[in-house]
């Protein structure tokens, strides 16, 4: 009995052996798949700056935030609670304190949230008026950065947008070998892919969709083909899928790197993308950069302050501090009263046209017409 259970782990530790090696094999078989027989291009890895983008560069406004971000790597974002009537420095530097004491009340939180932030240029147009950039942000609570993907157009920030062309076209401007880092100006057909999932720029970690929407404009725009992208745990790769309308056949990027997330368009590993739905214009109201590589939905995200432009970083921070005082300053009207008070009306005309018939009136009349 002893020998034959001695056997039988023999036999499991040297099938576990071998299964061990050809899994080894086989995984050095995929990366060669995928690097030589494949002619995948190695994915070009996205590289963190302190330094601020210069569209992305002043003083933002928004329904319900104040945001700042200033040449000297300092952040800060200010809560406009209480129906906008009331400025929470929620996050900002400490340096901030120095130059104006924050407000302690019930709103307030002490101290403020420190967050700190590097930048990731994705693709900026060759106007210099467009840009796409992801934010890695170090909340305090949170143990590993977090990447917040968002759009410039022409002074406004977007968080829904679509970038023009595949990954593998716009990730090889980012490349230290590459010649030049900025798009061309391109024609309005092509593949629009996905580039936002974050709800908002916020003091603490936003919330990501699981689900992300593509389109693949045809050449005359008259057919725009929605093409949906769903969260996944593969490997992220410049692979293509495709899809047929008729005799056409079109082929878009299969996986999506938005952040640190990954989604794709097929199941497992085919390359075939169903159910594609086909349109005559987008979902929402589209906002196009000036050469047509960037579209956003919706209204803007924030808004840049005309005033907050060009400053160094003390004179931003100093008109940022003084604006926030400013709007605190300010006095809600009282509300309107619940009854309002009411007073009697008269017709007043009416009255006059009565006193002519009255004799008791006639003397007082004459002597105010011999005055």
């Amino acid at each position: 009995m002893l020998y034959k259970r001695f056997g039988f782990f023999i036999a499991i530790f040297l099938l576990g052996t071998f299964l061990s090696a050809q899994t080894t094999r086989g995984g050095e078989g995929l990366v060669s798949v995928r690097n030589e027989s494949s002619g995948l291009a190695p994915v070009t890895e996205h590289l963190l700056s302190d330094n601020l983008p210069l569209l992305l560069q002043g003083i933002w406004q928004g329904n319900d935030r104040l945001v700042m971000f200033s040449n000297q790597n300092e952040f800060a974002l200010v809560l406009r609670v209480f129906y906008q009537w009331y400025n929470d420095r929620a996050a900002e530097p400490a340096s901030f304190s120095e130059l104006k004491s924050r407000d302690r009340n019930d709103t307030t939180k002490s101290p403020a949230e420190d967050i700190q932030i590097q930048y990731v240029t994705i693709v900026e147009n060759p106007s210099r008026t467009a840009g796409v950039y992801e934010l890695s942000i170090k909340y305090p609570l949170e143990k590993i950065p977090v990447l917040i993907p968002l759009c410039v157009i022409d002074g406004k920030i977007y968080m829904n947008f679509l970038i023009k062309d595949s990954a593998s076209v716009t990730d090889l401007r980012l490349s230290p070998d590459s010649s030049s880092n900025q798009a061309q100006k391109s024609s309005s057909d092509g593949f629009y892919r996905a580039a936002s999932s974050a709800s908002g720029l916020t003091i603490a970690k936003p919330v990501f969709q699981k689900e992300v929407v593509s389109y693949y404009v045809s050449e005359n725009g008259s057919e725009i083909y929605r093409i949906r992208y769903w969260l996944s745990e593969m490997e992220y790769s410049y692979a293509k899928a495709s899809f047929s309308d008729g005799d056409k056949i079109f082929s878009v990027d299969k996986y999506l790197r938005i952040g640190s997330q990954v989604f794709q368009c097929t199941t497992g590993r085919s390359t075939k993308i169903r159910n594609i739905q086909k349109s005559s214009k987008f979902d929402k109201n589209p906002t196009y950069d000036s050469d047509g590589g960037i579209v956003a939905f919706g209204e803007p995200y924030l808004v840049k302050v005309p005033e907050g432009g060009e400053r160094t970083a003390m004179e931003t921070s100093s008109y940022f501090l003084g604006t926030i005082e400013e709007n605190n300053k300010r006095k809600k009207p009282a509300p309107k009263p619940l009854f309002p008070p009411t007073f009697p009306k008269y017709r007043w005309k009416e009255i006059s046209e009565l006193e002519l018939y009255n004799p008791s009136t006639w003397n007082k009349r004459n002597l105010d017409i011999h005055k």
